[in-house]
Order: structure tokens, then C-alpha cells, then sequence
């Protein structure tokens, strides 16, 4: 039996660690390997050794440490991760006594948000030149999810007007 999964706290779950906001709603399979995609390409991209040296203000061994290949994967699957747990919670929702038909919409919420996050991060790590491809990352990832809201809005407005 379906249980009342809260999509904020799913959303904040994925927000510590991908994959486990899909794990709070019940979704083993998609969580580990969420999870488990997470931790290779934080290894393989040396990310924890580039978040010390950027909060340390070593910026030069930040870029010198961060494998970039690895490291562009980052963004894409950080948002993901926490647009999926959303979703499906909204998604395992729907239809439960607990939650008001009104309240539970069958389409997808935030999609301008997490796209322009995960291009905006993307997109903040190639270009992070002589600052810290973390800090660039988050600020891209950021500014990407505003840019993206700010369009969704746009359009949803523009649809409904038509």
C-alpha cells in the first residue's frame, strides 16, 4: 500500500545526496543507481578533493584536481535527481485518500527549473577558467534555474493566453 511521500522532503533528500529522495518515495531501483552513479563519478571526477580546495580559496588546485570530463556529468545528474524525487512523490500521490484531488496535479512540475539547473551548472563548470569549478558550478546552476523558472513561466502564461 501507497504511503504519503512528501515531495519537498523528497526533493530535499535528493538535494543531500542523488538518488536518495528517490529512495524515501519507495523507488529502490531508480535510488541506487542514482546513488551509485553519484559516487562513481565523484570519485572519477575527484569532487570532494575540488570542493576542500575551493572552500579553502585554492582555486588553481581546485582546476588542477577536478577531472572535467567526469565532473560535466555532475550537474546534469544533481538535477535530475532531485526533479525526479519530486515528480514521483507528486506522482505516488495521486489518487491516496490523504491528498486532495486539487492539490495533485498529473503533469510535471519545475521542468524550466531543474533543465536551467543542470545546464546553468553545466555550463558554469566549463567556464569557470581561474575560479573554482564548484563555485562556478553552483552560481551557474543557479542563475540557470531562475533563467529557466522565468521562461517556464513565459510560456505557461503565453499557452494560456492562446
Amino acid at each position: 500500500m501507497k504511503k504519503y511521500r512528501s515531495p519537498l522532503m523528497s526533493a530535499l533528500w535528493s538535494v543531500a545526496i542523488p538518488g536518495f529522495g528517490q529512495l524515501y518515495i519507495g523507488d529502490y531501483l531508480v535510488g541506487f543507481l542514482l546513488v551509485a552513479m553519484e559516487l562513481i563519478i565523484n570519485i572519477k571526477a575527484s569532487l570532494n578533493l575540488a570542493i576542500l580546495y575551493s572552500f579553502r580559496g585554492e582555486y588553481q588546485n581546485a582546476i588542477d584536481v577536478a577531472d572535467f570530463q567526469w565532473i560535466l556529468f555532475y550537474p546534469c545528474l544533481y538535477a535530475y535527481s532531485i526533479w525526479h524525487a519530486y515528480n514521483e512523490a507528486m506522482e505516488n500521490n495521486r489518487g491516496l485518500s490523504q491528498v486532495k484531488e486539487a492539490r495533485v496535479s498529473t503533469n510535471t512540475k519545475y521542468n524550466g527549473f531543474f533543465i536551467g539547473v543542470a545546464m546553468g551548472g553545466t555550463l558554469g563548470v566549463i567556464y569557470s577558467y581561474e575560479i573554482s569549478p564548484i563555485f562556478c558550478g553552483i552560481l551557474g546552476g543557479i542563475t540557470g534555474g531562475l533563467l529557466g523558472s522565468v521562461i517556464e513561466k513565459l510560456v505557461l502564461n503565453y499557452k494560456q493566453r492562446n
